[in-house]
């Protein structure tokens, strides 16, 4: 079986960063007060920056290999960042 990670370019795991700090401060945000839907935002800016990265910076344009391609990297990326924050706020109730 392969790894789920061989599906995501290389060059896209600085998003998995980048979106474990948007999560953050969408946490820190006083006005979200529904903090279930930041998950569902982190997938849709997983989603843009992917789909632009591919399509336009690599110049791969939007066919629909390229948009399942997009859309199978964006939900893998969005949810090793939520499963990433989820491990660290586990092992730090684990220490309590």
């Amino acid at each position: 079986m392969e790894n789920v990670l061989d599906f995501i370019r290389p060059e896209l795991f600085i998003l998995i960063a980048f979106l474990y700090c948007v999560g953050l401060f969408l946490k820190l945000n006083n006005r979200l007060r529904k903090t279930w839907t930041i998950p569902y935002i982190l997938l849709g800016i997983s989603f843009l920056i992917t789909l632009a990265y591919v399509s336009i910076y690599l110049g791969e344009g939007f066919s629909p290999q390229v948009l399942v391609a997009v859309v199978i990297q964006s939900v893998l990326i969005a949810a090793v960042t939520v499963f990433g924050n989820e491990l660290i706020k586990q092992a730090g109730r684990r220490n309590e």
